[in-house]
């Protein structure tokens, strides 16, 4: 039996205890009523809920509900998850953007979508992650290095982004629709979802999900940013059946995202390009317009995933999955003789999963074991006349776990182990036709070690010692060329040994009354760190470097043992029911062991406060909320300028935001209408964030004036 059904089975019998009750309390009354005068009682309901907590219960995590995501529409998935203490973004230009956790961004932050390890290209500094969050119902992030549950690559945390349950047994169609319209780029968007429950037994559960959004050129505080619009068109579907202990689910989903380049971050020669460098934004201008002209790139990802769950009746529950995933990427440029409709870089990647997951309980225990096969070919389709960034690569890899938890009524403890392998074996030609690559081999042994405390009523101490690993990726091995989106030459290093990682991290959350506050305390260290930095000529200056498409920085891959602690802080209070306060900040340290010198691209301190003020439903009056938010980014001191472009790092800067909502729930009929102002930027601030590494070439974002209308049923 897991831990869910024993909730639901509690629950039940609760519910039934409360029935009972109510009949005796009935039974009494009407005695009374014979016996004496008449008397009248009213009882108030009671709800038992249980949440489907996909993370452990001794991991350090938050979760992100579905209003939260409905909220960021037309935001990107790490500005989203900015709203957690701790993680930040890594942007390349204006709609590239890579969640960051305590410092850690990429393949070193696992992200599983719907129960499956998101495979795509996004090992690229230009390359975002593959995937529509508004097909999510709700997002947990986990910031320990999870690897024991979640294989590899789960050194800086994980983002779990889960469906709900479909709607087995409902009678009635239930959905949402949303609509957007942004002013920094003119943009629109909308998102729609409808569920409900099929068959005479009601046993058939479906969903449909569909997304669209459509964006002309950005502007920061002071110029237009050519060539940065997006279109996105993407669906998905989630369809099961449900009998006796067994739910057969499927999920398909297809991502479909176009964006432009950004002109500023392309110049034709060296000269043109330290001056783009040092001047730091475009010199030449051209009208906005909606449409998406070369440079721009092209992804389409889709995900098919199949599910068998069988709870059994003394053994626990079963799970078996299988996921298949295709994602091509291309990637155009300017190019002579009218072939810039040929893509520069065509690739596409396949990968197939196998999971293998039982879960089970006895009295205060509870166990989880599984075992993952996963295969993964990323090959370039030839016929572009332009040799790859990286070589045509297939990679197995296979893990097995196992781990405990123990459950008391005021604290509990878990232990878990995990044996993982991987095989990579690379195959490509460079520009002078000379063959390289080769096989690497890495096998790894993880283990994790956690455990939660209750202290008071409220105060609860959580902390969690975890043991996670990842091979070298082919990008950094084996690059030797143009990364477009990132606007620099990279170069990989083929004797990069697999990164080992050491994090303990421990969070004390105190929850009473209307106070909420969460410290959150971390000491990390990673053996065999990779990173990439600019090549650095002998008097000091960065190596440019002019290929057939421009000229573009160097960077070279690199590989060291550093060194990362840090402190998140979340804290809210509720005056009244009228007003609420609440703040977040992070504070991140990251050197090399042995020098102790600044690691590149770490985010420097930030802080974002809020007041709200909020006047609850009365009559035909709706639900109002009033929010007025600001945001302070330090200027990043721990910074070497060895390791960048510039020889300084950009000034603080503060950004001021508002929201004004309304929210009509018209219960009798069962829905719910929203209205949301949100603005962004308010006082269209001129700036650049130092983890964006398009700010070589360009300032930020300027004001952005957000209307959402939302409707549910």
């Amino acid at each position: 039996m897991t831990v869910f059904n024993l909730i639901s089975r509690r629950t039940t019998a609760l519910r039934s205890l409360g029935l009972l009750g109510l009949l005796a309390l009935s039974h009494t009354a009407l005695r009374g009523q014979q016996a004496d005068e008449p008397k009248s009682k009213k009882l108030s309901e009671v709800v038992v809920q249980g949440e489907r907590r996909p993370v452990g219960t001794t991991s350090v995590a938050k979760k992100l509900s579905s209003q939260r995501i409905d909220e960021s529409m037309g935001q990107s998935l790490a500005a989203m998850l900015e709203k957690i203490s701790g993680l930040s973004s890594l942007q390349t230009g204006v709609g590239t953007a890579k969640p960051v956790i305590h410092g850690m961004h990429g393949n070193r932050i696992l992200i599983v979508n719907n129960g499956a390890r998101q495979n795509g290209q996004q090992w690229g500094e230009g390359h975002a992650p593959e995937l529509d969050m508004s097909s999510s119902q709700s997002v947990y992030v986990v910031k320990g290095a999870e690897s024991v549950r979640y294989g590899s690559e789960a050194l800086g945390g994980v983002i779990v982004m889960e469906q709900q349950r479909l709607p087995y047994g409902s009678d009635a169609i239930s959905g949402k629709l949303n609509l957007l319209y942004g002013s920094n780029g003119r943009r629109f968007g909308t998102n729609a979802l409808l569920e409900g429950a099929a068959l005479a037994s009601r046993r058939l559960g479906y969903r449909l999900q569909a997304s669209h959004s459509n964006g002309g050129d950005r502007y920061t505080g002071d110029y237009i940013l050519n060539n940065t619009g997006d279109r996105e068109y993407n669906y998905a579907l989630a369809l099961g059946y449900s009998w006796d202990r067994t739910r057969l689910e499927t999920f398909y989903s297809r991502y479909d995202a176009e964006q432009g380049i950004m002109l500023a971050a392309k110049m034709g020669n060296v000269h043109e390009l330290r001056e783009r460098i040092a001047i730091g934004q475009p010199l030449v201008f051209t009208p906005w317009s909606r449409q998406i002209d070369y440079p721009r790139e092209h992804v389409v990802h889709h995900n098919l995933t199949a599910r068998l769950e069988h709870e059994t009746a003394s053994w626990g529950q079963l799970r078996y999955q299988f996921t298949y995933q295709d994602d091509h990427r291309k990637e155009y440029r300017i190019r002579r003789n009218n072939n810039s409709h040929i893509p520069e870089v065509d690739l596409r990647l396949q990968s197939q999963q196998h999971q293998l997951r039982w879960t089970h309980t006895h009295n205060a225990w509870y166990g989880e074991s599984g075992a993952l096969w996963q295969h993964i070919n990323n090959y370039s389709i030839a016929g572009n006349g332009i040799t790859p960034i990286i070589p045509n690569y297939v990679e197995d890899s296979w893990g097995a776990y196992a781990l405990g938890r123990y459950q008391a009524d005021r604290w509990s403890a878990e232990l878990g182990l995990r044996l993982d392998g991987q095989r990579t074996a690379a195959a490509g030609y460079d520009i002078a036709g000379n063959y390289y690559g080769g096989e690497r081999r890495f096998t790894n042994f993880t283990y994790s070690l956690g455990g939660h405390r209750l202290l008071a009523p409220g105060l609860t101490l959580r902390s969690n010692l975890g043991v996670a690993w990842r091979a070298p990726h082919v990008h950094e091995l084996y690059s030797n060329g143009s990364d477009h989106g990132s606007a620099a030459f990279v170069r990989g290093d083929s004797l990069l040994r697999s990164e080992q990682s050491y994090k303990w991290i421990t969070s004390l959350n105190y929850a009473r009354g209307g106070l909420r506050l969460s410290l959150d305390g971390y000491l990390q260290w990673v053996h065999n760190y990779i990173y990439d930095s600019p090549e650095m000529r002998a008097d000091g200056t960065p190596e440019l470097i002019v290929v057939l498409s421009g000229a573009y920085p160097v960077f070279q891959f690199r590989q060291t043992n550093a060194f990362l602690r840090g402190l998140d802080f979340e804290g809210s209070y509720e005056f009244n029911k009228y007003l609420s306060y609440e703040l977040r900040t992070a504070l991140i340290f990251a050197n090399e062991q042995r020098t102790g010198a600044y690691l590149p691209y770490i985010p420097p301190v930030r802080v974002d406060h809020a007041l709200a003020f909020r006047l609850p439903a009365a009559g035909h009056r709706p639900e109002l909320r009033l929010e007025l938010g600001h945001r302070y980014v330090s200027k990043q001191t721990r910074f070497d300028p060895n390791k960048d472009l510039t020889s300084d790092t950009p000034p603080a800067y503060h950004l001021l935001n508002a929201e004004l909502s309304a929210v009509w729930r018209l219960r009798r009929y069962g829905k719910e209408l929203s209205l949301r102002l949100i603005g962004d930027n308010l006082l269209n601030k001129h700036y650049k964030e130092y983890t964006n590494r398009a700010r070589y070439y360009s300032h930020d974002l300027g004001r952005d004036l957000r209307i959402m209308l939302g409707y549910k049923f």
